[in-house]
């Protein structure tokens, strides 16, 4: 599949043919993983250095069917209350 986003593609689905197509009848629903170049591993002392995007979620915690979980670990540090 080629990537055509913005980042560094690190990972993607591939969804089964009967896989739900959201909102958009026809369209699937594609998980892809990126790190952009402003990211904690690409810069350990940038913006994320101990924090992370909104998006972010920690890789340990993905599976089928399962949304990624924020953790300290993918924060960087103790995660804010």
């Amino acid at each position: 599949m080629a990537w055509r986003g913005t980042g560094r593609r690190v990972g993607y689905s591939v969804l089964k043919s009967d896989a739900p197509s959201g909102d958009t009848p026809g369209r699937f629903v594609r998980r892809v993983f990126w790190v952009k170049d402003y990211d904690r591993s690409e810069q350990p002392d940038g913006t994320y250095k101990t924090s992370a995007p909104s998006e972010a979620v920690d890789p340990r915690t993905v599976a089928p069917g399962v949304s990624g979980e924020l953790t300290e670990r993918a924060w960087g540090s103790p995660l804010p209350d």
